[in-house]
């Protein structure tokens, strides 16, 4: 369990940046956005600039698998996309990560793009915090 003061916290508390790209870019830009950042998620953005769904590492790789590179995002990217509100919890957050085996979200508010959590985020700041609560029981 996460310390009674880290529970409190939330998904704006904590989020990263996340990069983004247009809907109609090629999956080449996209990937070299990846490559230049240390997540494995991009947000793809559509008309008003609200969210249109993600493109993941996984994305990518199963577009090349099936001998899809050439076509849009919006043909490989996930259009379905789990999302954390910027008012969403850690439990909650680690929650949705575990029910839906996925390593990191968009912090979406009205469709508006805020940021980024994930697993990777939560461990390296919380999980040191929490060892050290254990060892002080």
């Amino acid at each position: 369990r996460l310390a009674a003061r880290e529970s409190e916290r939330t998904a704006k508390d904590i989020m990263e940046p996340i990069p983004t790209i247009p809907v109609d870019s090629s999956l080449t830009a996209a990937a070299e956005l990846i490559v230049q950042g240390r997540g494995n998620i991009v947000a793809v953005l559509g008309p008003q600039k609200k969210l249109a769904g993600v493109l993941t590492t996984w994305d990518i790789t199963r577009a090349v698998a099936e001998g899809a590179c050439t076509g849009s995002l919006e043909a490989v990217m996930t259009k379905k996309v789990v999302a954390a509100a910027p008012g969403s919890r850690i439990p909650e957050i680690l929650r949705e990560l575990e029910q839906n085996r996925i390593s990191a979200m968009p912090v979406v508010e009205e469709g508006r793009v805020l940021g980024l959590v994930s697993s990777d985020l939560l461990a390296q700041r919380y999980l040191p915090q929490l060892l050290r609560s254990k060892d002080k029981e």
